[in-house]
């Protein structure tokens, strides 16, 4: 057995996220669809005047295609998320152990309390 203390794990970087105009076709959708209510476009014109929307439409899809974890399942997500909270509780039982060692609470005395 070591003398060295537990590696820490530390969590991978954040994801980079969607630009908040990723799933912004919805105005110009509604737009397009007022235009062929109000027989401002015809029908004809409606995929030339669509293109920019579906080109928004696939780039957002590729966005959420690429986000981490997105082929997992719903099942594997709150397994995980299970096991975290489990952790969490663990680590809350571990620090308020240490708070009631006795050691800790006369350097806490001795510091003046904690701040």
């Amino acid at each position: 057995m070591t003398n060295e203390p537990p590696s820490i794990v530390t969590p991978n970087p954040p994801p980079e996220f969607l630009p908040a105009n990723a799933f912004d076709f919805i105005p110009d959708l509604h737009a397009l669809l007022l235009r062929v209510s109000r027989e401002e476009l015809e029908l004809k014109d409606v995929d030339h005047e669509s293109s920019h929307i579906r080109l928004k439409m696939e780039k957002a899809r590729a966005m959420v295609a690429n986000l981490p974890d997105v082929d997992r399942s719903l099942e594997e997500q709150k397994k995980e998320i299970r096991e975290l909270e489990e952790r969490i509780e663990k680590q809350r039982g571990m620090i308020k152990a240490v708070v009631e060692m006795q050691i800790v609470k006369d350097i806490i005395r001795r510091k003046g309390g904690m701040e």
